[in-house]
């Protein structure tokens, strides 16, 4: 997963990096890091996410697309490490070293470029450096290093070895004391569950494992709600946090030592909650900030969590519904976002077999700072969102309510908005799914706004790029044709449906936009309404339910 490019804050913080840069350089700190020389491995991780060789052959010829940075060393592989920006997503993935699981998947071909790269780094950042060494960088690549050490050192001399070893060994020794300084609550959670996963596959490494454990015994309490969601939100984050305390618990219980009390139990809510993501294609579904992402991990965390995983349909602290009829899924978003940079409440997603069809835009992080912002908007959900240039409500408290029944399934989404109108003003989201699943009807009912508020007001339901739509000659409908071959129909009372270029960028955390289209209902296209008040209508039904 693509990591958000860090700059540097104001000028006490550039004053504090320079402070650190000279004291890690210095003698003294370089003597705390010396210790046992490992002389081998005495565990190898899982790595559970899919290779790619496509991406492994360009980069073994010296070519590297990551969001919108590339870079071309034409086969000069060791010259790579200069051709990244220390500030950029490119700089980020290779430093974290997960292009060893790509190149891996070459066999005996990926040896050599894997090698090449591995001692172009050691000759730049084996002592150390303050960019290379930054904690998360650090523990992401000693995971990757664990997991992928035969393609570095099998066949190799005594001297190569010893080499790559003791580098290893020293930067575990620096992750124990420096992984409190990770930039994010996310990246010190998993920096301290890679301390712990490299600590005790290193000979000699003990000691900081138990550092790294403690530290993850700490921000798990912060960090992960009671129903096992992060609270970050994002499926993405959920799928790789569970994957590692799994092999963390993996890696003490190979080494015969006894796990925490606390560990096999958040593997396992951690775990169960990254398989509520789980859509009917194997991926996870799109929301705050996450991708589609990885299939065989998606595997890998449902099997390896050592119990059987309930399924759930309620994630009450982490504030997801899940609505589920014969083929058909609808997973919303019911949580608060005012605190948070995604404004997703209240969007939803919906496939129908192994295709989806409504879906969020994604996330932008990879490709920059412009994309990012404007992917966390209300306007990159598919939910209601208010025209930008004129007044417009504030979001305010959230109710939410379901109920199932033999006619099928409910789920209201109720919030409060605030606005010039003293007496207060909602928001009402009512979605009803068929028992068969053929058949997902929605009212959006807005009531209080101030006129110039009410026409601001557009519902949006972007399409995956998969879907392909065509507009009725009378715009009061749209046909849908889905890669599985079903028809769908989105009919609704809106005089005028409109449809319009959209963007996906939940595909991949390091692939390209994918051009897609939405539907859109805007307010304004209602001629004959109340000022104040509004009640739309649409349903989206399979063609042979019809």
């Amino acid at each position: 997963m693509a990591r958000t490019a860090r700059h540097s804050g104001n000028g006490s913080r550039d004053v504090l990096a320079r402070m650190r840069k000279v004291w890690g350089e210095s003698p003294f700190y370089q003597a705390q890091l010396k210790g046992p020389a490992p002389d081998r491995l005495l565990f190898q991780p899982d790595d559970p996410y899919a290779p790619d060789k496509t991406l492994a052959t360009a980069l073994a010829r010296g070519r590297i697309v990551v969001g919108e940075e590339q870079a071309d060393c034409e086969g000069e592989l060791e010259k790579l490490w200069d051709l990244a920006a220390p500030d950029g997503a490119l700089f980020a993935y290779l430093q974290e070293f997960s292009w060893l699981r790509h190149l891996a998947a070459l066999g005996d071909d990926g040896k050599a470029p894997a090698r090449t790269l591995m001692r172009a780094w050691l000759d730049r950042y084996e002592r150390w450096s303050s960019e290379s060494w930054e904690p998360y960088f650090v523990a992401e690549r000693l995971v990757q290093l664990c997991s992928h050490y035969p393609l570095l050192l099998a066949g190799t001399d005594a001297m190569w070895r010893s080499r790559v070893l003791a580098c290893m060994a020293r930067q575990t020794r620096h992750l124990a004391r420096a992984a409190p300084r990770a930039a994010t609550g996310f990246d010190r959670l998993m920096t301290s569950l890679g301390l712990g996963v490299a600590g005790y596959s290193l000979p000699g490494c003990e000691g900081p494992a138990e550092r790294g454990l403690e530290m993850a015994r700490r921000e798990l309490r912060l960090q992960l709600r009671p129903d096992g969601g992060h609270v970050s939100r994002n499926p993405s984050r959920q799928l790789k946090l569970a994957l590692r305390l799994q092999a963390l618990l993996k890696v003490i219980e190979a080494r015969g030592f006894q796990p925490p009390g606390f560990l096999r139990h958040q593997v396992q809510r951690a775990s169960a909650m990254a398989a509520f993501f789980r859509t009917p294609d194997g991926k996870l579904a799109v929301f705050n900030g996450g991708y589609e992402d990885d299939a065989k991990a998606i595997i890998a965390v449902q099997t390896g969590s050592g119990a059987d995983i309930a399924p759930s349909e309620f994630a009450r602290h982490s504030g997801y519904h899940k609505l589920t009829a014969a083929r058909a899924l609808l997973i919303v978003d019911t949580a608060d976002d005012n605190a948070v940079a995604y404004k997703s409440a209240g969007s939803l997603h919906f496939s129908s077999g192994r295709s989806r069809i409504l879906v969020n835009c994604g996330s932008g992080a990879h490709r920059g700072y412009e994309w990012k912002r404007a992917l966390e908007q209300r306007s990159a959900h598919s939910g209601l969102s208010f025209l930008d240039g004129g007044p417009q409500p504030a979001f305010g408290d959230i109710t939410h309510r379901r109920g199932e029944e033999t006619a099928g399934h409910l789920l209201e989404f109720e919030r409060r908005l605030v606005t010039v109108n003293p007496e207060g003003a909602s928001y009402l989201r009512r979605l009803f799914l068929s028992p068969g699943g053929a058949d997902l009807r929605g009212e959006e009912m807005l009531a209080g706004l101030a006129p110039g508020e009410i026409d601001r007001a557009v519902w949006r339901f972007h399409l995956h790029p998969g879907a392909r739509a065509s507009l009725a000659r009378d715009k009061k409908s749209v046909i849908l044709l889905l890669p599985n071959k079903e028809g769908w129909r989105f009919k609704s009372n809106c005089p005028e449906l409109s449809l319009e270029k959209s963007v996906y960028c939940g595909g991949g955390g390091g692939g390209a936009p994918a051009a897609s289209e939405q539907i859109v209902i805007r307010a304004d296209a209602y001629a004959r309404r109340e000022d104040t008040a509004i009640n739309v209508k649409w349903a989206l039904a399979r063609l042979d339910a019809v």
